[in-house]
C-alpha cells in the first residue's frame, strides 16, 4: 500500500523538475533568439547602428525574462504549497496509526477482560449448580424422613397383634396351635442412605476436599450406579481430578460420563469440561474436536455457547445454524 506522505513528494518533486526543464529550454531559446537578432543587425547595419527591429526584440527578450521570472516565482510557491500539504498529510498519517495502535490495544484489552469475566461466570455457574444438587439431595433426604414418620406413626395407630399361646380376639376358648419359636433371622448388610452418602461426598467437593469427594462419589456409583443422580456423580468426580491440576486422570473420568450416561443431565457438561482438560494438557488439535464435536451435537445448548467462545478465543470461527 503505497503511503500518501510519500505520493505527494514525489508529485512534488516531478512537478518542480518540469518546471526547471521548461525554464531551462526557455532560457536556451532566449540565447538563440539573442544571437540571431545580433547577426541580422550586424549584417544589416555596417555602422553597428542600433535599428528599430533590434530594440524591438530586445523589448520581446526582456518580455520573455519576466514570464520567466514569474514562472519561476510561481513555482516556488506552487512548491511551498505542496511541502505544507506533504508535512500536514504526514502528521495525519502519524496520528491516525497511533490512534489505529490505542484501538488495537483497548480491544486487546477488553477482549481479555471479556474472556476473564467468561471463565469467572463458568465457575460461579458451575458452583451454583453444585449447591443445586445439594439443595436436591437435602430436599430428597427431607421427603424420605417424612415418608419415615408417616410409617412410624400408621405403625403405632395398629392394634396390637396377640400374643403366642392365646385366643386371637372374637374367639374365645379356642387354643392356639403350637408352634416352635422363629429362629433369629440373619441380619442384612447395611446400605448406606443415597441422600447422605451423596450429600456428605458433595459436601467435601464444595469444600475444597477432593479426595474425600473422590471416595465418596465412587462409593455412591458402587451402590446407587443406575439412579438419576449417577451421571452427576460421576461429573464430580472428573471435576476433583480437574480442580486438582490431574488433567489426564480427568478425562478419563469425563469419558466414563459421557459413555455411561449419554442421556444424563451432566453428559455436554462432561463433554466441555473434557474438551478444557484436553487443551490444558497440551493436546491442542484433540480439545478443539471435541469443542467442534460438542457444539455440532448440542447446537443449542449453554455449554455450545461456551465451547463457541473457547473456540474464538484460540482463533476458530465456528458457525452455528440453530432452530428458531
Amino acid at each position: 500500500m503505497v503511503d500518501p506522505s510519500n505520493a505527494l513528494r514525489l508529485d512534488s518533486k516531478a512537478f518542480t523538475i518540469c518546471l526547471r526543464e521548461v525554464e531551462t529550454a526557455l532560457k536556451k531559446h532566449l540565447l538563440t533568439i539573442l544571437s540571431v537578432v545580433l547577426l541580422c543587425a550586424f549584417a544589416s547595419s555596417p555602422a553597428f547602428g542600433v535599428s528599430r527591429e533590434i530594440i524591438q526584440m530586445m523589448q520581446q527578450i526582456d518580455t520573455l525574462q519576466q514570464m520567466v521570472q514569474n514562472l519561476q516565482n510561481t513555482v516556488a510557491a506552487q512548491d511551498a504549497v505542496l511541502r505544507t500539504l506533504v508535512q500536514q498529510t504526514a502528521s495525519n498519517v502519524s496520528q491516525m496509526r497511533s490512534e489505529m495502535a490505542d484501538l488495537q490495544k483497548s480491544a486487546s484489552q477488553n477482549l481479555a477482560s471479556s474472556a476473564n469475566k467468561l471463565d469467572s461466570m463458568t465457575s460461579q455457574i458451575q458452583a451454583l449448580s453444585a449447591s443445586l444438587d445439594q439443595a436436591q439431595a437435602q430436599l430428597s433426604k427431607l421427603s424420605d424422613q417424612v415418608s419415615q414418620t408417616q410409617n412410624i406413626i400408621q405403625t403405632l395407630n395398629k392394634p396390637p397383634e396377640p400374643a403366642p399361646g392365646t385366643a386371637p380376639a372374637g374367639t374365645p376358648g379356642q387354643a392356639a396351635p403350637g408352634a416352635a419359636p422363629n429362629a433369629a433371622a440373619p441380619a442384612a448388610p447395611s446400605i448406606p442412605d443415597p441422600d447422605s452418602l451423596y450429600s456428605s461426598a458433595l459436601s467435601s467437593f464444595n469444600g475444597g476436599q477432593y479426595a474425600l469427594a473422590i471416595q465418596g462419589f465412587q462409593e455412591y456409583l458402587q451402590y446407587y450406579g443406575t439412579s438419576a443422580r449417577a451421571s452427576n456423580a460421576q461429573y464430580y468426580i472428573a471435576e476433583c481430578y480437574y480442580n486438582n491440576g490431574d488433567y489426564t486422570h480427568a478425562i478419563k473420568e469425563y469419558d466414563k460420563c459421557i459413555e455411561r450416561y449419554p442421556n444424563g443431565n451432566k453428559s455436554a457438561a462432561a463433554q466441555l469440561k473434557k474438551g478444557y482438560a484436553l487443551l490444558e494438557n497440551g493436546q491442542r488439535a484433540a480439545g478443539i474436536q471435541e469443542l467442534r464435536s460438542l457444539v455440532e451435537r448440542r447446537p443449542q445448548s449453554h455449554e455450545a455457547d461456551l465451547a463457541i467462545q473457547r473456540l474464538r478465543r484460540l482463533g476458530i470461527i465456528v458457525r452455528v445454524r440453530r432452530k428458531r
